[in-house]
């Protein structure tokens, strides 16, 4: 069995054997709402509390500063960890970062916004503290300049491909829309090494939250939807919950 990196997410190493495989690229799927930018903060953030794993924060929407606040509401003090250079938090929104992505990488004037640059900024700082974890967040950003499943194949290879050397086990977070129970695999899906859905699903009682591990390349894992809370302590899975039937309604 290939070397296994936890998630850091109560309940969910349970379900696939350990934790993530080491050096794999993950795809988050969630619904608006459904924690995807938590649960790659927590990933990072008990990589750098509980395994000494050093982690890299790639942001390309919310701000910085939004994020270390909403981190911090629920005990996760983001900033200790990056005066500690523990975890770095990257700007790279192409309109407010500081850094602005080119076809180069290098730090001019907004010109592209590619894949090719993100990687190079990437590799610059997993080298700069010996990382070991990686969330691109969110991955949507980068893809929606694309309406071609051509382009975007092509673009989300290259970005795979420009950090498949770091052996960083990275996660990317995407955007679905709402309650696609028979939600067909998008582009980004098809190229990953594994697909964790985050759902907010209609069933009998209501809305409830559900997670899915649909794949992980090389490795067992179950296939089935559980119940997961987000708490005032992070993300919390409950392995034993499965969610059966769930009814699919308007996205």
């Amino acid at each position: 069995m290939s070397e296994r990196t936890p998630s850091g997410i109560e309940g969910l190493d349970e379900l696939m054997g350990g934790g993530f495989p080491q050096g794999k690229n993950i795809i988050i799927s969630g619904v608006p709402g459904s924690g995807k930018t938590t649960f790659g903060i927590e990933f990072l953030y008990k990589g750098a509390t509980e395994y000494d794993d050093p982690g890299v924060f790639i942001t390309l929407e919310e701000s910085p500063e939004s994020i270390m606040d909403n981190m911090m509401k629920i005990g996760m003090n983001l900033q200790n960890l990056i005066s500690k250079r523990k975890i770095l938090l990257i700007d790279t929104n192409p309109i407010r970062g500081e850094t602005m992505i080119t076809t180069t990488g290098q730090p001019t004037g907004f010109t592209e916004f590619k894949a090719y640059g993100l990687s190079e900024i990437i590799r610059q700082k997993v080298r700069e503290i010996g990382a070991k974890r990686v969330v691109i967040d969110p991955l949507t950003a980068l893809l929606m300049h694309y309406k071609d499943d051509f382009e975007r194949r092509l673009e989300i290879a290259r970005l795979l491909i420009g950090i498949s050397n770091l052996n960083c086990t990275t996660l990317l977070t995407t955007e679905h829309r709402l309650y696609e129970l028979s939600r067909q695999f998008s582009v980004e899906h098809s190229i990953a090494d594994g697909v964790i859905i985050l759902d907010m699903l209609r069933v009998s009682g209501g809305i409830i939250r559900g997670i899915q591990i649909q794949k992980i390349r090389g490795a067992k894992h179950d296939f089935d939807f559980h119940l997961y809370h987000i708490t005032d302590k992070g993300i919390v899975v409950f392995p034993k919950e499965k969610i059966h039937a769930p009814i699919k309604g308007e996205s």
